[in-house]
């Protein structure tokens, strides 16, 4: 080795910024499957996280953000490249400036609604059941029947592959059933604009809202996800309850009866089970209904 210079156990180790390598995965997603990332950091700032994505650009190494993880399927063999977390403050932190609300990608989108309803600002409460971060609910453009985020956001600051952080608003965003055109950046915040509304009523909206939510989810357990987007003018459940799909099973993955959309694993269940399952289940409706499902489910 040659004098002066310093041995580094990866590709990042002199960028100042806490890196592990080979880490689990599987807590970090809903499912509590899967194997682990090659690379895998919670950077502190917009500065370190800038240092990260510059780096894997440079190097060639793949890069993904992980929110909440609830549609998120590791396979066993894990992800090789780099993944990022943004659990820090820095990229958690909910400013109320009525009538508009800046959220951080980190953030629980539960936090903002809440947020949101206490300072009588309306227009999120109907997303209230919605698992997740802001950062996945804005990329995904995560909605109910009552609303999705997208028809709330005035503005996006976005970090390119090179690490350039911009704005973009207006013409520059573009939303869709479930999808948006901001899935080629790194989203570190959102604003949502809202309207003045009283908190009381606001309150009992979100309530009503909640249980609504909470009665078409599978309960005691978190291994579940949602299969599915919803086609327009229907329902994924339905199409899948019409095709005879409630009883699928694969191994340890099972669609979950009471809600048909949703699938359940047991214990120990591996990656291949829930990807086999849902295309399963995907080849049964085209098949039997002639409709073709789009994955909710992201496979790394």
């Amino acid at each position: 080795m040659a004098s002066g210079t310093a041995s580094c156990d990866t590709p990042f180790d002199d960028l100042g910024v806490a890196v592990a390598p080979r880490e689990p995965l599987a807590p970090h997603t809903w499912l509590g499957i899967g194997g682990g990332a090659g690379y895998f950091c919670e950077p502190v700032d917009v500065d370190a996280l800038g240092r990260i994505v510059r780096r894997c650009h440079d190097r060639g190494i793949s890069l993904r953000v992980i929110g909440g993880g609830s549609n998120v399927l590791v396979s066993s063999g894990g992800f090789p490249g780099m993944v990022v977390r943004l659990s820090a403050p820095a990229f958690s932190k909910i400013t109320v400036e009525a009538p508009a609300i800046t959220a951080g990608a980190g953030a629980k989108l539960v936090h903002v609604v809440s947020a949101a309803v206490q300072a009588g600002l309306a227009g999120l409460e109907m997303l209230v059941g919605i698992p997740g971060t802001v950062g996945g609910a804005v990329v995904g453009n995560a909605g109910s029947r009552g609303g999705d985020v997208g028809s709330r956001v005035s503005a996006v600051t976005v970090m390119l592959a090179d690490g350039a952080v911009e704005t973009r608003e207006g013409s520059a965003l573009a939303f869709q059933s479930r999808w948006s055109n901001l899935d080629d950046v790194i989203v570190i915040a959102a604003r949502f604009e809202l309207d003045e509304e009283s908190p009381d009523l606001l309150t009992k909206r979100m309530q009503k809202q909640w249980i609504v939510e909470r009665s078409e989810q599978p309960s005691g357990t978190r291994a579940v996800a949602m299969m599915f987007k919803d086609p327009l003018g229907t329902t994924a459940e339905s199409l899948i309850e019409q095709s005879g799909g409630r009883d699928l099973r694969v191994g340890s993955a099972a669609v979950y009866g009471p809600h048909a959309n949703y699938l359940v694993v047991g214990a120990d269940c591996p990656s291949d089970d829930v990807r086999a399952l849902v295309e399963l289940v995907r080849a049964t409706v085209r098949d039997r209904v002639g409709v073709e499902l789009t994955p909710l489910i992201e496979v790394w």
